[in-house]
């Protein structure tokens, strides 16, 4: 008997794996027979493709063929394509309204994302149950220009947030933490960003990046940058901040400038003839501009702040289409999520 054969093990844990998926399901027909092989170490595992407006359709029957060891199979099929952190968002929500589920892998679909990595997200989950478990990358393959601007993106980010962001969408979030996430706003642009601002416990796990099933990676310099950017929008408020303190060190600085152009006007006779007006012009120029960007910034932020933020545990399920059961050994109805008073 093959282990792909045997029965899973009596572990006492449901586990739901969300991947989304854009015209990648060759990659997710792979992914799935991995999982497969791993269940009967994993537990009771359930795989949900959050297929975010693919206009490629999944192979039902192959799919079915290589997953005896897995309770659940689903596709949720999006009404349009909402882009990758969103279709994570969409699928957290999924399996919050399913419930019964005692934690939650969220992984990509290509491969880059080891299955046999869960194991040891779930062993350092039992080790602190109220932690999420990230997957830190030790061990890169991407190309040199790839890994220079992610390591820009990264510096960046610290830069502009002074928060530390090492970590992908990679990670295992405790049943107990997923409605918190599912009520911030910020789910909805960045999933790794949230969990560092969420202000739970993180557990950084090594691991090593694999290599695609098939095909070639879609991320390239303009999704980096665009990635990049909802990162950072997470923390809108700290870079707020953080101009603020920018555009008061760059008036003060102007205001000096320019008062020592006319105090050395005034008082000595090392000015040169139009120094003085071309050095206060400069200096009104820069405050001016600094004056204009934080007028700009400040009314942003208050129409952002006054604008009605995104739940993703209520707007996500408007987007789903319909969710194809490819299979279901639990028969179990999605339960509603709570929505709190």
């Amino acid at each position: 008997m093959t282990r792909s054969e045997t029965s899973p093990r009596d572990t006492g844990r449901r586990v739901a794996v969300v991947t989304p998926v854009l015209n990648d399901w060759r990659c997710f027909h792979a992914l799935v027979e991995e999982i497969n092989g791993l269940a009967p170490d994993i537990g009771r595992v359930s795989v949900f493709a959050v297929d975010d407006g693919s206009t490629e359709t999944a192979d039902a029957g192959g799919l079915a063929q290589v997953s005896g060891n897995l309770e659940q199979v689903a596709v949720i099929h999006l009404a349009c394509n909402l882009g990758h952190q969103r279709a994570i968002a969409v699928g957290l929500a999924e399996v919050a309204a399913r419930g019964g589920f005692d934690m939650v892998i969220v992984a990509d679909s290509d491969g880059e994302d080891r299955p046999e990595e869960f194991l040891t997200l779930i062993a350092e989950h039992e080790r602190q149950p109220a932690a999420v478990v990230v997957a830190q990358r030790f061990k890169r393959s991407e190309g040199y220009v790839f890994r220079r601007c992610y390591s820009a993106y990264k510096a960046l980010f610290r830069l502009f947030t002074g928060k530390v962001i090492d970590f992908g969408n990679f990670c295992l979030i405790p049943i107990g933490q997923l409605d918190r996430f599912l009520y911030m706003s910020e789910l909805w642009n960045h999933l790794a960003a949230t969990v560092v601002r969420s202000r739970v416990a993180i557990v950084k796990v090594p691991t090593i990046r694999g290599d695609r099933y098939a095909g070639q990676s879609r991320m390239n310099l303009v999704s980096l940058i665009t990635h990049g950017l909802s990162a950072i929008s997470v923390f809108s408020d700290f870079l707020f901040v953080r101009l603020l303190l920018f555009c008061g060190m760059a008036a003060g600085g102007a205001a000096a400038l320019g008062l020592a152009a006319l105090v050395v006007r005034t008082t000595t006779d090392l000015a040169v003839p139009g120094w003085t007006t071309t050095v206060t012009g400069i200096a009104a120029v820069i405050l001016f501009q600094v004056i204009t960007l934080l007028g700009v910034a400040t009314f942003m932020m208050l129409a952002n702040r006054s604008a009605a933020p995104i739940v993703p545990a209520l707007q996500a399920p408007h987007y789903v289409r319909k969710t194809m059961m490819i299979r279901d050994t639990c028969q179990t109805a999605p339960s509603p999520i709570a929505v709190p008073n």
